[in-house]
């Protein structure tokens, strides 16, 4: 049943974010990889989608997400990130971003508020395609009994307004 709202949730939102994406500088990323690199945290496979509004100011955006892992967690979230440009097509994006945790899974971080910094490196081989290696940090700031944290380390593809 989770694993069904799950699906019909992501669906959703990545319907809304290709439709906000197309052709006003917005863009969609997808991601994967491993979430929890610690061995006190559960591991498991990491899928992500972001969208990334077509509004900026400068080199602040804002951005919105879904995680999920194949261990059942389930997490949206929604904050800025500051695309950065370095050289050439490559672009360091640090972001903050709090979020809601809607499925604990196999791993319980300790509350329903939970606090999402990462830092992305990227670079835009071709046309509306970005390509990046994410490191992300996910953590209550102690707003629970426990705060264990955990860590996602993904590969990330953004399709849209990458520039």
């Amino acid at each position: 049943m989770l694993r069904g709202r799950v699906a019909s949730v992501s669906v959703a939102f990545v319907l809304v974010a290709g439709a906000s994406a197309r052709g006003d500088g917005g863009a969609v990323a997808i991601a994967t990889g491993q979430y929890g690199m610690r061995k006190e945290i559960p591991h498991s496979v990491g899928m992500e989608l972001e969208l990334r509004t077509p509004w900026r100011w400068t080199i602040v955006r804002p951005v919105t997400g879904l995680l999920t892992t194949s261990g059942g967690v389930v997490y949206v979230y929604s904050g800025i990130a500051f695309e950065i440009p370095i050289t050439g097509s490559w672009r360091v994006t640090p972001s903050f971003a709090p979020g809601v945790v809607l499925a604990r899974g196999d791993g319980d971080l300790g509350s329903a508020i939970e606090f999402r910094s990462s830092l992305e490196l990227s670079a835009a081989p071709g046309g509306s395609v970005r390509v990046g290696l994410g490191f992300s940090h996910i953590s209550n700031a102690h707003l629970g009994t426990r705060n264990p944290g955990v860590e996602v380390l993904t590969l990330r593809l953004a399709f849209g307004g990458t520039d």
